[in-house]
């Protein structure tokens, strides 16, 4: 990786009490970052030092205080509603917070100096199955309320960048896992099954994803302060696919697990999107 020096630096991270925020600010806090860090949980799980507020992104006075506070040189914007539901009538609900609340916090940068505004985004943004590797400039058709969410706070995030001269870099993040991963995912759910040999419903598990170590995306956070990432689009992604259901059997296997994959016994999602693959040659570049 290239060399990152964040020593000193005031780095911003929302949605820091997340399975991904936790490891960034533990990685921030070993490259000597001055920490400070938003969510909604009343307080962050942690002994290090670090500047914890909680806070709604929508409330906007109390955002502008920390902000003013903190006065980051760097900002990960992790925080969002993590919904894959296919149910339109969730779209205000989701939107509320993953574009309104990222509207909210552009606007209390405004005065800020800050180096580079870091997004993560998600690969559902390109929505439409197809029978090769997405890349970024490929068209994208939101799939879900919560990637349409994740869309429009991209285009939202280009329109402050270009108004006020900010930096920004966007992460599309494909699927990732790791340990502590939290429930409600399918490989920790299927893993905790494994463990304790108990059975595992899942749909036939023909859908195909692309499936990365959560060190290579905290790895691709960092890359992402380097000025050579500024106004760019990145997918996050190994570039190799698996069928759900070969992944099912490869956990089962080196788990050594008695547990009985029920292939079918849940059905697919509707729009189900077939494969999900990304193209990581501009990152990896």
């Amino acid at each position: 990786m290239d060399k990152v020096n964040l020593e000193n630096k005031r780095v911003l991270v929302t949605g820091g009490c997340g399975f991904l925020g936790e490891r960034l600010i533990n990685q921030l806090l070993d490259y000597k970052a001055k920490v400070y860090v938003i969510d909604i949980k009343d307080e962050f799980n942690s002994s290090v030092k670090i500047e914890y507020k909680k806070i709604n992104l929508l409330n906007q006075n109390e955002l502008k205080q920390f902000i003013e506070f903190s006065k980051p040189d760097i900002i990960f914007h992790l925080a969002a509603i993590l919904n894959r539901t296919r149910d339109f009538e969730m779209t205000n609900e989701i939107s509320n917070i993953n574009l309104g609340g990222t509207i909210n916090l552009l606007n209390t940068l405004k005065s800020i100096n800050f180096t580079n505004f870091i997004f993560t985004s998600t690969s559902e943004v390109y929505g439409l199955s197809r029978d090769k590797a997405y890349q970024e400039t490929d068209e994208v058709m939101a799939a879900s309320p919560y990637s349409l969410s994740k869309l429009n706070a991209e285009n939202a995030i280009k329109t402050f960048s270009k108004i006020h001269k900010k930096n920004y870099t966007i992460l599309r993040l494909f699927n990732f896992y790791g340990e502590g991963m939290p429930s409600g995912f399918f490989i920790s759910d299927l893993v905790e099954k494994l463990k304790t040999n108990e059975n595992f419903d899942m749909t036939f598990g023909e859908q195909k994803r692309d499936f990365l170590k959560i060190e290579s995306v905290v790895e691709a956070l960092f890359l992402s302060t380097l000025e050579k990432a500024q106004g760019n689009t990145y997918n996050v992604c190994s570039g190799n696919g698996f069928k759900i259901k070969d992944l099912a059997e490869r956990f089962k296997m080196h788990i050594n697990s008695t547990s009985t994959i029920n292939y079918g016994a849940l059905p697919y999602r509707k729009n189900e999107i077939w494969e999900m693959i990304g193209d990581n040659v501009k990152i990896r570049k």
